[in-house]
């Protein structure tokens, strides 16, 4: 190091020293907790027109999600059979009234086969068959990113603190020489 004054060589060695420190200390915490990356999961559209389903039978994976579009001049439903009511005795599948250019969407996390029908106009019917393994809902609303900060947090604040510490006793150093000369 030549030309710098003695201080600044070991300035320099101890800030070396607290980045590797700290780096040592943050990459254990970014391993244990990976963020987060969004699935992207697959989309299948089908219409309503005509007083029919568009297609009328649908085959999918699980975590496939199903946009049906009311295309006709009348109300529509997409709701499920009584072969799929839930526990609570409501349909598992059930878009309420789709007036002229709505839509409703349903997520198939499920492996089965999920028979519908228009509850306006009972002879329009459908059915969804869902293959592979069930998949895990998401937990958290649908475009919402769950990035968990606090591993990066707390690495940031220990690489502070051994920076702070790296430079009060640098300078604790200094002032200490510059008393005994």
């Amino acid at each position: 190091m030549g030309s710098l004054p003695h201080f600044s060589h070991k300035l320099l060695c101890r800030v070396s020293l607290a980045l590797t420190l700290a780096s040592f200390a943050i990459f254990p915490l970014v391993q244990i907790s990976p963020r987060p990356v969004g699935a992207s999961n697959p989309t299948f559209s089908a219409t309503i027109a005509n007083y029919a389903f568009h297609p009328q039978h649908l085959n999918v994976t699980t975590g496939t999600q199903v946009t049906w579009t009311n295309n006709d001049a009348t109300q529509h439903s997409v709701t499920s059979t009584q072969a799929n009511l839930t526990q609570g005795g409501g349909h598992l599948i059930d878009s309420g009234s789709l007036n002229s250019g709505q839509s409703f969407s349903y997520t198939f996390y499920k492996h089965g086969f999920y028979p519908y029908e228009c509850s306006f106009h009972s002879y329009m019917t459908g059915w969804v068959n869902v293959t592979g393994p069930d998949v895990q809902p998401p937990s958290s609303p649908t475009g919402a990113s769950a990035i968990e900060y606090t591993p990066y947090i707390i690495g940031g604040v220990i690489a502070g603190v051994g920076v702070i510490l790296s430079l009060a006793l640098l300078f604790r150093r200094r002032t200490q020489e510059a008393k005994s000369t």
